[in-house]
C-alpha cells in the first residue's frame, strides 16, 4: 500500500477530474491516472468510472472515500504525536516537601531540573505531617524532609546541606562582638527551626552560658525575619544565610560551640528511572549550593 495513492484518490474524488487533481497535487495527469489504477489493482475493485472527460465514483469508490479519509487522518495524527512526543510530559512525579524545603530549595532546584529533564513533570505539595508515612501509603512518589524517617518499607538517603553557624543581626553596634557567648548574653536564642539538632545544641549552649534565653520559633523564615529585626540570634545553614540578597544577617565563626551538620532526607518507596533521576539531580543541586558558600 502506498499512502500517496490514497491522497491522489481523495483529490480525484473531490474534483472528479484528472487535470484538476494533477494541478493541485503538482504531478502529471498520467501520474494521477496511474495512482488510481494502482489503488484499484491493490483493492481489486473499480473506484472510478470514466466517460469521455468525465469521472464519476463507483459505489465502491464512494464507500472507499470514507476509509481513505480515516486512514490519512490516523496517519497524520500519528505523525503529529511522534513529532511532539519530546515536548509532552511522559512522567509526572508527585513530590511532597516541608515548608522549609519549599521556601529555600524547591524554587531554585525545579528550574534546573526542568531544564535537564523536560519530559518529567513535577507536582509538589507542602506538608508538615508525617511525610514518610504518606510515601509508604503511596500518596506521593518522593518526599523531602529534614527528619530521618523511621517508617518501614520506604527508602531514604540523607543529603548533607552543610555547615550550621550562628546567624546574628548585622548592625554596627555588634561590631565589637566576636564570640558566641557575647551574642548569647545580648540576644534571645531562637530555637527549634530544625527538627533534630536543637536538643543537643541547646545543651551545648547552656553548658557555655547557663543564663541563655531560649525562644522556640519553628519557622526558618520567621527566624530569619526576627534576626533581621534585631530580635534574636539562631543557628542556620550557612548556604541559606550567604544566599540571602541582603546584608542584614551575618555569620559568626564558631569558637566555643561546635555547630551540627544539617541534613535533608530524600524519601521514596518504589524504584523508577524518573525517581532515581530526581534524587540524583537534587543531591547534585544541594552539593553545588554548599560549594557556592565554601
Amino acid at each position: 500500500m502506498n499512502l500517496e495513492w490514497y491522497y491522489t484518490f481523495l483529490v480525484v474524488a473531490k474534483y472528479q477530474n484528472y487535470r484538476k487533481a494533477a494541478d493541485e497535487l503538482f504531478i502529471t495527469q498520467t501520474s494521477v491516472y496511474n495512482h488510481v489504477k494502482n489503488l484499484e489493482a491493490l483493492l481489486d475493485v473499480e473506484l472510478v468510472e470514466t466517460s469521455g472527460r468525465n469521472i464519476t465514483l463507483t459505489e465502491a469508490g464512494q464507500f472507499f472515500c470514507k476509509i481513505a479519509r480515516e486512514t490519512i487522518t490516523t496517519y497524520e495524527n500519528g505523525l503529529y504525536a511522534i513529532k511532539n512526543m519530546k515536548s509532552s510530559y511522559k512522567t509526572t512525579l508527585k513530590v511532597v516537601v516541608t515548608t522549609y524545603i519549599d521556601n529555600y530549595l524547591i524554587p531554585k532546584f525545579l528550574p534546573i531540573f526542568f531544564q535537564k529533564e523536560p519530559n518529567i513533570n513535577i507536582s509538589t505539595t507542602v506538608s508538615e505531617d508525617n511525610i514518610p508515612q504518606a510515601i509508604m501509603d503511596g500518596q506521593y512518589d518522593i518526599g523531602i524532609d529534614r527528619k530521618e524517617p523511621f517508617v518501614k518499607k520506604v527508602q531514604y538517603k540523607n543529603v548533607c546541606e552543610g555547615k550550621i553557624q550562628l546567624a546574628v543581626p548585622n548592625i554596627s553596634e555588634n561590631s565589637n562582638l566576636s564570640s558566641e557567648i557575647e551574642y548569647f548574653r545580648k540576644y534571645r536564642i531562637l530555637t527549634n527551626n530544625h527538627p533534630t539538632y536543637w536538643e543537643d545544641l541547646e545543651k551545648s549552649i547552656i553548658k557555655l552560658y547557663p543564663d541563655a534565653n531560649f525562644v522556640s520559633i519553628a519557622s526558618v523564615r520567621s527566624t530569619e525575619d526576627l534576626i533581621k529585626a534585631d530580635q534574636g540570634v539562631s543557628y542556620l545553614p550557612v548556604y541559606i544565610v550567604k544566599g540571602l540578597k541582603q546584608s542584614q544577617i551575618k555569620l559568626v565563626e564558631p569558637k566555643d560551640i561546635t555547630p551540627p551538620i544539617s541534613f535533608t532526607y530524600l524519601i521514596w518507596k518504589k524504584e523508577s528511572a524518573a525517581i532515581n533521576t530526581f534524587n540524583e539531580l537534587f543531591e547534585e543541586f544541594v552539593r553545588q549550593e554548599r560549594e557556592k558558600v565554601g
